[in-house]
């Protein structure tokens, strides 16, 4: 008589799950371990949702080209906040394909290089303002003083809106992912993008109105997606041009913070990083990219299966929540080899594999020529204004609360005012 088939214990050996807000601030080894002994688990965790974790970068890379078996949920690695939404509140990283082809033309028109590459001069001569504020003191919180202004008034500028008020943007952004909401099917979840602050729709909704309104209006990212036509020349309404410009904001903001603070801390704790992009200022762009690879701004892409398949041995069925762990694929060894979880700053002056930072496909970030430059900006005019640059003596890594956020919450330097 054949026996039946078991199937396979996909609880992970170490006990990881990824919405877990204190795993998350130090999954590596963890993940390290899941990529040798359990590239596919089911973590069963009291008060946490159940979902499928996968940490291999070809079994991620197959799950972000798949649009069609596997859609966008947002955030959360659950569908009771995205089932809790009502359709015409969701924002493009909560839709997929038919929807979300047009909403993503509507984006590309505000963040195409072409009007990005119009203000970068805005956004250096900026980030050298920011730099000139606290060359003199010879210390600085370089989090607060910029790399949470800089992106905050990068994408105001290339939006439109009056760059004078991109730190309350900013703030607005940052209070949605500041403290946990609850547990259970909600576990470690921030507020859903559309239950943030009344003020901030009410401020976002006006903007629109008053191009609508002008007789000439300002020729900006806002303008040009007010005049936006679908393929059937519908337009989008004043309600839903304010989730799409608020999701930008959004993008824009906290994940550029992300990569600007990475970006100096391991520049400053990778031994001999700083004296050779200080002597040789073309090692700026693969740095950039070598920091996304290992400190992936955003940790995480849930998924929701929409059809019976089987990825890596594994059988998903629909509803089924999967989350991939992008920096687990940055890091997988099979891809980047054995010096995969080490920071190499020139890894990327030659040939290497893509990285997922800004994900893969249909989905692929369209902030992400933003974030670079104004990272790039950023480093050029912290280097420009300061030398002997390093972390403060009493300077300890504190990473930021919220699970889906890698970078540090303040980061402490001292140098010498060029």
């Amino acid at each position: 008589m054949t026996q039946p088939e078991t199937a396979p214990d996909l609880r992970p050996p170490n006990g990881y799950h990824p919405a877990d807000p204190d795993e998350a601030r130090d999954p590596y080894p963890a993940l390290a371990d899941l990529r040798r002994r359990c590239p596919v688990s089911r973590p069963e965790r009291d008060g946490f949702p159940p979902l499928t974790l996968f940490v291999r970068y070809d079994d991620i890379t197959g799950i972000l080209r798949d649009y069609r078996t596997f859609g966008n949920i947002g955030f959360f690695p659950s569908l009771a906040p995205y089932r809790a939404m009502p359709d015409e509140r969701r924002s493009i990283i909560e839709m997929d394909p038919p929807r979300h082809t047009a909403v993503r033309r509507l984006n590309l028109i505000a963040m195409k290089p072409a009007a990005i590459d119009a203000v970068v001069p805005r956004i250096e001569a900026t980030a050298r303002t920011l730099v000139d504020g606290f060359r003199a003191d010879g210390s600085a919180e370089l989090v607060r003083r910029l790399a949470v202004p800089l992106p905050a008034d990068a994408i105001a500028t290339v939006l439109g809106l009056p760059t004078d008020d991109a730190d309350m943007i900013h703030e607005w952004v940052e209070s949605t992912f500041s403290e946990p909401v609850g547990r259970g099917e909600d576990a470690g979840m921030a507020k859903p993008m559309s239950d943030l602050d009344g003020g901030f729709t009410g401020y976002l909704l006006g903007e629109v109105r008053r191009r609508r309104e002008a007789v000439d209006p300002p020729d900006d990212a806002i303008t040009r997606m007010l005049r936006y036509r679908t393929d059937d020349g519908a337009a989008f309404s004043d309600d839903e041009l304010v989730i799409h410009i608020r999701t930008l904001l959004m993008a824009g903001n906290e994940t550029t913070t992300s990569l600007i603070s990475n970006l100096v801390y391991r520049l400053l704790t990778v031994p001999g990083a700083y004296d050779a992009v200080v002597a040789d200022r073309s090692l700026v762009e693969p740095l950039i990219e070598e920091c996304l690879r290992y400190d992936s701004p955003l940790t995480q892409f849930p998924r929701r299966c929409f059809a019976p398949t089987t990825v890596a041995g594994v059988a998903l069925q629909p509803d089924d929540v999967v989350v991939v762990s992008l920096p687990s694929a940055n890091h997988d060894e099979a891809v980047w080899g054995d010096d995969a979880g080490e920071f190499r700053i020139d890894r990327f002056a030659g040939q290497a594999p893509d990285h997922l930072s800004f994900g893969l496909g249909v989905h692929h970030c369209v902030g992400s020529y933003l974030a670079r430059r104004t990272a790039r900006a950023a480093l050029h005019a912290l280097l420009d204004a300061t030398g002997d640059l390093s972390l403060a003596p009493d300077f300890r890594y504190d990473k930021v609360w919220f699970f889906e956020f890698w970078r540090p919450k303040r980061l402490d330097v001292i140098f010498r005012s060029r």
